[in-house]
């Protein structure tokens, strides 16, 4: 078994190209599969060590139900009926600084002594800091990374009661308050100063509880709001928005473990064939020297399982560095959550499985080659006197046409969008396609021979006949069918995401969008009397999950007069809502199992009114307002009454310069934690959040193409060196250089060709698949094929390929013809 080994890993390192393609599409693989396996625990790993690092025993923070007069005594929230065993208050507003970007601050008021015992923030550096000096602040490292702050700098604020200067007394550790992203505009100040500009003594606006029983946080919840009916109570960590975000990231984690895999299999495939093709002489060695088929077979598989653990091994090592960085890029895109730069301590579990799964993959690839060696005869393997011509078989074509046909039935069966049915439309899809494709390439190649022959000649006839028998030529075909589908499936979900944008720039309200608002619609009138406001509108939406029928849903609750927003009709009218009506989005229904006439009871903690009952009256059209389609919309009257009475976003119209215009509007909701953005910035979020999923799936793909790219400069050299006495033979007898070029030539145009067409309506068959798979997990799209740009994409990768031409003539320019012949 020694010799064997040796054996083993003196082919490995003999064929170290081919080797590195077969290794880097495992990495890939296995490298995603980790990924998918460590998502959940990473994600809970970070929600953990976000409560403990900020909040440091601290279970539940609460908040008075009147959001316009949110300030209470301590002593009112009672705590009678469960073991408390510290609470700590805090008085909080909102200032703006005018730092060349407006800069909205949170002024966080509160016993800076206590805050420090208890480690709610630390502090990094100080200048004379004074715990109780009401003109000394203390900053967050992130403003000084920011916006450049010191210590010692003077800091001007806009307040409610006009513009206040603070020194920077303090920079505080990226710990407790200061931990992570959503904080890094806090300002601690003390308690009295806030009183001050809040003109409310000795009064709180939040109230943090530390609870002695930590193990049922949730019943604690519960029995503390039965006694404080006024008060809003929630856990400092939202376990279900933690396990909806977990879900997100895993269904997408998904999405691009199969796109991968669709593409590395065959890359894997095709080269570890290959090198198994190179083995034949060396095997038939073995056979004649009395070794079985079934010891060489072992032979075969070891070397395999050995391609499988290295290229699993690496996958694992690359996932070990590499996950926080593209978990956090999915979750930011996501979910819009920021992950830290911490992970779960490692399962082993998952490493053994990703490398078995590594393994797998390999021998899949492999495992017909090792079979159909293992049949051959010991004199054709001695003389490698093996058929190089392709053969269509009429059992794969069928199959090929029945795959395509169950992903047809699949995605028209799927009308609630099931994630399992439409990933395996897709497969069937991809592996049909390739199934069927030598039938294509076999009759699309012999009709160009005709073709070629009226215009071009013989040699250009014999160059498209050739395709339909070569296996090299159509292992090419493969890969161009194969990597192009999933670049134009890819670049066509990028113009249907950017056509969406630009459809927002059309239903875009007047110039600037505040969010963020506390008070009820009248108290933002005044903003008409502002100079330079023309025209103001108000918008009612509610975005936290409530409760439908008894479940939890993701819905958008939104209250209009008519369309707006890109919300449009669709069997009804929005106008014609009564009290008790309501129009829900015609695909989240769908998707859902909802139907005009079923009767909703909605509930939240958050409602004017508890529980609601409505009738769904008609469907709409939300996808140019929400990605997710998620949208409920109510009668703006019902909203108002029964939902929520603050405006969730208002819409300014102005004949004034943006910037300047945001300045004024800033000044004048001082005190409120409001963020006011231009169209242009709103649309530039937007795009931010989803370029960053897009950017992953590219860069995974962009990998696995290269592989592909790099797999057909190998086939090519390899055609070529099985071919070269063919080519010198029909050099001496009737054609020239120039033919055989001209006949290489017209080979690789009409197969390219033959990959590029077939590419393109398979990534249009995918396209629709991936949209619905898309739709799965809630978001949705409208794939546009915008024809123009997809045929300039595929002229171009054309082009690109027929640079591989190259090879082939330039080596048949340099083939000595006799030393080929004499050697034959």
């Amino acid at each position: 078994m020694g010799i064997f080994m040796k054996y083993i890993i003196k082919n490995i390192w003999e064929n170290k190209l081919r080797g590195f393609l077969i290794l880097f599409s495992l990495m890939i693989s296995t490298f995603i599969v980790f990924l998918n396996l460590v998502a959940r625990d990473d994600i809970i790993h970070q929600y953990e060590k976000l409560h403990e690092e900020s909040y440091h025993g601290y279970d539940m923070i609460v908040n008075h139900e009147n959001t316009e007069d949110p300030f209470f005594n301590e002593n009112e929230f009672k705590t009678n009926n469960i073991d408390v065993s510290n609470k700590l208050s805090a008085i909080t507003t909102f200032g703006v600084v005018d730092n060349n970007d407006l800069l909205t601050l949170q002024l966080y008021g509160c016993n800076r002594k206590s805050y420090l015992d208890e480690s709610l923030f630390m502090i990094s550096e100080e200048d004379n800091f004074g715990i109780s000096k009401d003109d000394q602040i203390l900053i967050s490292p992130q403003l000084v990374k920011n916006y450049g702050y010191e210590l010692g700098d003077r800091i001007s604020i806009q307040t409610q009661i006009g513009v206040k200067e603070y020194e920077i007394g303090a920079i505080a550790k990226d710990t407790g308050l200061f931990f992570g992203v959503d904080n890094e505009n806090l300002v601690v100040m003390t308690n009295s100063e806030v009183e001050k500009i809040t003109e409310q003594e000795n009064k709180s606006n939040v109230l943090m509880i530390s609870l002695t029983d930590k193990s049922n946080i949730k019943n604690s919840i519960k029995a503390l709001q039965e006694n404080n009916d006024d008060f809003i109570i929630e856990s400092l960590v939202d376990k279900e928005t933690m396990d909806s975000n977990i879900d997100m990231i895993s269904q997408v984690l998904l999405i691009i473990l199969i796109l991968a895999l669709l593409m590395n299999y065959y890359v894997i495939s095709s080269n570890a064939k290959v090198i198994l093709l190179s083995r034949i002489p060396v095997v038939g060695t073995f056979r004649s020297l009395g070794a079985s088929k079934i010891k060489v077979n072992v032979i075969l598989v070891l070397e395999n399982l050995v391609y499988g653990m290295l290229g699993g091994t690496l996958g694992v090592v690359c996932g070990l560095y590499f996950r926080e960085t593209i978990l956090g890029t999915i979750a930011q895109s996501v979910s819009n959550v920021p992950l830290g730069e911490t992970s779960a301590p490692i399962n082993y579990a998952y490493i053994i499985f990703s490398l078995i799964f590594a393994i797998i993959i390999q021998l899949i690839s492999v495992i017909h080659v090792i079979y159909q060696i293992g049949n051959y005869s010991i004199k054709n393997l001695i003389f490698e006197e093996l058929s190089s011509i392709q053969k269509v078989s009429i059992v794969l074509t069928v199959l090929g046409f029945v795959f395509q046909g169950f992903s047809y039935i699949l995605y028209k069966m799927n009308n609630l969008y099931n994630i399992i049915f439409t990933i395996l439309a897709l497969v069937l899809a991809m592996v049909g396609g390739i199934l069927i494709l030598p039938f294509i390439t076999k009759h699309l190649s012999l009709f160009m021979t005709k073709i070629n022959k009226m215009i071009f000649g013989e040699a250009a006839s014999l160059g498209a006949k050739n395709i339909s028998t070569s296996k090299i030529i159509n292992s090419n075909i493969k890969l161009v069918v194969i990597s192009l589908s999933m670049i134009l499936m890819i670049f066509i979900t990028s113009l249907s995401l950017e056509n969406l944008f630009i459809k927002a720039r059309d239903v875009f309200e007047l110039d600037i969008q505040l969010y963020g608002m506390e008070k009820k619609e009248d108290d933002y009138l005044k903003l008409k009397k502002v100079q330079g406001v023309k025209d103001l509108q108000f918008l009612y939406t509610y975005m936290n999950n409530p409760t439908i029928n008894g479940k939890e849903m993701n819905l958008i609750l939104s209250g209009l007069e008519g369309e707006r927003l890109g919300i449009k009709n669709k069997d009804g009218k929005i106008e014609n809502l009564k009290n008790g009506e309501v129009m829900i989005d015609e695909f989240y229904a769908i998707k859902n199992g909802f139907e005009i006439g079923d009767k909703l009871e909605i509930k939240s903690d958050d409602f004017k009114s508890k529980k609601i009952k409505v009738n769904i009256a008609g469907t709409i059209d939300s996808s140019i307002f929400t990605i997710s389609r998620n949208t409920l919309v109510f009668s703006e009257n019902q909203f108002k009454k029964e939902i929520l009475d603050i405006p969730s976003n208002i819409y300014v119209g102005t004949d004034k310069n943006l910037k300047q215009m945001k300045k004024t509007l800033y000044k004048e909701l001082s005190g409120e934690n409001i963020t006011a953005e231009t169209f242009n910035e709103f649309i530039e979020n937007q795009e931010q959040q989803v370029s960053g999923l897009l950017s992953t799936v590219w860069v995974f793909l962009i990998l696995s193409i290269l592989l592909s790219a790099i797999g057909l400069v190998n086939n090519q050299v390899i055609g070529f060196i099985q071919r070269k006495r063919e080519y010198a033979i029909l050099y001496s007898v009737s054609m020239s250089k120039a033919q055989l070029n001209i006949m290489i030539f017209f080979e690789i145009v009409t197969s390219f060709l033959i990959g590029c067409i077939f590419s393109l309506a398979l990534s249009i068959w995918m396209s629709k698949l991936l949209g619905v798979l898309l739709s799965s997990i809630g978001i949705y799209l409208e794939f546009n094929f915008q024809w123009g740009d997809i045929f300039i994409v595929v002229a171009s990768i054309f082009v690109i390929l027929m640079l591989t031409a190259i090879i082939p003539i330039f080596k048949i320019l340099k083939m000595n013809v006799i030393e080929e012949i004499k050697y034959e």
